[in-house]
């Protein structure tokens, strides 16, 4: 019967801690709701250039700041640029950019990768896409606390003759 009991008051304490691991998880906590400003808004799959960049805006008094850059994906595979050897790395740009009142982080993506993930992404589209196609992108990251945001934004690729 002490056994038992012994078994049953571990059993609750393992309970306890594994709950309040889950809740204090960041794959739990809610996602931030973020706009996200891709610039280029029309991407020439064909024309050089060394950088797509994104202003991410986070709302609910949330602060840029406060964002992890080497957590920030486009589209969960290509990292945002964060060699500190750059200057808009060292020192972000911070920024109302659209005069609504909330700062926007602007962070750039190597072109080439971006290019060539548009291409593979229109690739695959059923049917095979028109010159000109609207192509969604998503940008993921998390703050300093491990708390996730998410948004989108739509450019128009296109393919120069």
């Amino acid at each position: 019967m002490r056994v038992l009991s012994l078994l049953m008051v571990c059993a609750v304490v393992l309970c306890l801690m594994l709950g309040a691991n889950l809740l204090t998880s960041p794959a739990l906590a809610s996602t931030i709701e973020t706009t996200v400003n891709i610039n280029p808004e029309t991407l020439n799959l064909k024309a050089g250039g060394k950088w797509i960049t994104a202003y991410i805006e986070l709302h609910d008094d949330f602060d840029v700041s406060d964002i992890d850059i080497s957590t920030v994906l486009l589209d969960n595979i290509i990292p945002a640029e964060s060699n500190s050897k750059y200057g808009f790395v060292k020192n972000p740009e911070i920024k109302d950019r659209d005069g609504n009142g909330i700062p926007e982080l602007m962070v750039k993506f190597d072109k080439h990768a971006v290019t060539s993930h548009v291409i593979d992404k229109l690739y695959h589209m059923m049917p095979i896409p028109k010159r000109g196609e609207e192509v969604e992108l998503t940008i993921t990251g998390s703050l300093i606390d491990g708390t996730p945001f998410e948004g989108s934004d739509t450019v128009r690729a296109i393919y120069p003759a």
